[in-house]
């Protein structure tokens, strides 16, 4: 989890505040994997560890009764995710805002922290709470939102976007479009290389993840919520939908997509212009649209 606040539930929740003892709310979590002082949003079954989370609040559908310790508070709605976004705009406009300051052409917020031996280009934007490790590139006109971590050796050519919310929707109550704010951070690891204009979202629920020594290619991207294992090569023009989760040493090929929630395993291939509807297992070459086994399209 990231902390990206220190917020009180009284003053976050204001007129539905229940008069319970008060308590300091960090950020959101994963209610897969919920945390303590967090903003939690339940969209369908709840793990059992859900019960043993302190101090914080959950947000589900009307009619769904949850089994929460004492101190944390469930909100019922009829249009929950509505809610939560609500909830997680009140949270940023509370935040404070960034004191930012020119170094060498580009605009960085005076809070972050950057290692030995890094390289920023003009005309690029750093956000508030980001950290840059050691011998780290930044390329000219790459945008770097907030609350992203940055590992050593990291080049991220020109025109990249790190961080950047992802169609993660939900709508206002006169019907205005809007977008989830992405709380819940962006890690690249250690050694990772983004080409020209790669975009890596934030998570909004959940951690988005490039792991150690990955690859995102020439405008390809990774959505929010997404999991990328060390070592794995998403090519040029490719793109991994939210909330999916690929393996280490993979490679996603030219113009290969996958939709929302799929696994694609350690080792898997997917081939140019591949488009992954379902799971690809460990080690599995496919190809095609819907994308399948090499041994299944000779057969045809």
């Amino acid at each position: 989890m990231f902390k990206v606040c220190e917020i009180r539930a009284s003053a976050l929740l204001q007129e539905d505040w229940t008069g319970q003892e008060d308590f300091l709310l960090y950020g959101v979590s994963d209610p897969e994997a919920p945390e303590d002082h967090t903003l939690i949003f339940v969209k369908g079954a709840l793990a059992e560890s859900c019960g043993q989370v302190r101090n914080s609040i959950f947000i589900t559908k009307e009619g769904l009764e949850l089994s929460l310790a004492a101190s944390s508070i469930q909100l019922q709605s009829s249009s929950p995710k509505n809610l939560y976004g609500e909830l997680l705009e009140r949270i940023v406009r509370m935040l404070p805002e960034a004191d930012r300051q020119m170094v060498n052409g580009s605009c960085v917020s005076r809070d972050v922290k950057m290692g030995r031996d890094v390289k920023i280009a003009p005309f690029c934007v750093i956000g508030r709470d980001v950290v840059i490790g050691d011998r780290c590139e930044i390329g000219a006109g790459t945008v770097i939102r907030d609350h992203v971590r940055i590992g050593d050796d990291v080049i991220i050519r020109e025109g990249c976007l790190v961080g950047v919310e992802d169609a993660d929707i939900y709508r206002l109550e006169n019907g205005a479009c809007r977008t989830l704010p992405h709380l819940a951070g962006t890690v690249i690891e250690d050694g990772c290389l983004l080409l020209a204009g790669a975009v890596l979202a934030a998570g909004d629920t959940r951690t988005t993840v490039l792991g150690r020594g990955s690859m995102i290619g020439m405008a390809g991207d990774v959505g929010h919520n997404c999991r990328i294992g060390e070592g794995s090569l998403i090519s040029g023009k490719a793109s991994i939908s939210g909330h999916c989760q690929v393996g280490s040493h993979t490679y996603v090929a030219p113009m290969s997509v996958t939709t929302n929630r799929i696994s694609v395993g350690d080792h898997a291939y997917l081939g140019i212009g591949a488009v992954a509807i379902r799971d690809v297992p460990e080690g599995e070459k496919q190809f095609g649209n819907p994308a399948r086994k090499v041994l299944e399209m000779k057969k045809r």
